[in-house]
């Protein structure tokens, strides 16, 4: 499943979604951030018992409307038993790239019911690269995809957008092409499990 929605939250929420995820990122952090590399920097919580509100204290009272909206568009698109695991921060800066993956499931849930939901927060442009990509794995060696075919999906980080995927996608991120030292790709994410299956084991080690 693959879902996205333009013009996601209310101007002033945005703002100041926006304004809290830039202030989180520090220099210390910025050190982290390797060009041409394809690690990005996380500042996460993750929340073993399921409430979304500890999340929100380490990062930021900013994120709860935002969060609050996540569940109600999750719950009209017909997703059920929802429960939070973790949220975060996640920037990456120029030539940097997210290579083809499925993110794991999460606590006892299969891939196809669990889910992946952000909001952009940086500024976007064409030129800027960076596309959220979803197809078919080409692999080189066991279990490691080095692209994707057959695109499905090529989505642009526009601020304010929601994307939400359920973790059984294949997806990636382009090279972000910003020639510009200061500029950070960043968004405001929440892993989600839903629907409880016996032969899965709790995993936390996930986002």
């Amino acid at each position: 499943m693959i879902y996205y929605q333009d013009n996601f939250l209310p101007e002033d929420q945005f703002l100041a979604l926006r304004n809290r995820v830039e202030k989180r990122f520090i220099s210390r952090e910025a050190k982290k951030l390797t060009e041409n590399s394809d690690d990005p920097v996380r500042i996460t919580h993750h929340e073993a018992s399921g409430d979304w509100m500890q999340g929100c204290y380490l990062l930021g009272s900013e994120c709860v409307p935002a969060t609050k909206k996540i569940i109600e568009t999750m719950q009209s698109l017909g997703i059920q038993e929802l429960n939070n695991w973790s949220l975060w921060f996640q920037y990456i800066i120029n030539t940097m790239t997210v290579p083809p993956h499925r993110d794991q499931g999460l606590r006892y849930s299969e891939m196809k019911d669990t889910y992946t939901a952000l909001i952009y927060t940086s500024d976007w442009k064409p030129d800027f690269g960076g596309r959220f990509i979803v197809g078919e794995p080409i692999f080189d060696g066991p279990g490691f995809a080095k692209s994707l075919t057959n695109l499905t999906h090529t989505i642009d980080p526009i601020p304010n957008r929601l994307l939400i995927w359920s973790r059984e996608e294949w997806h990636a991120v382009e090279k972000v092409t910003v020639n510009d030292p200061g500029y950070k790709r960043s968004f405001f994410g929440t892993g989600w499990s839903s629907i409880s299956s016996p032969n899965v084991k709790f995993d936390q080690s996930v986002l």
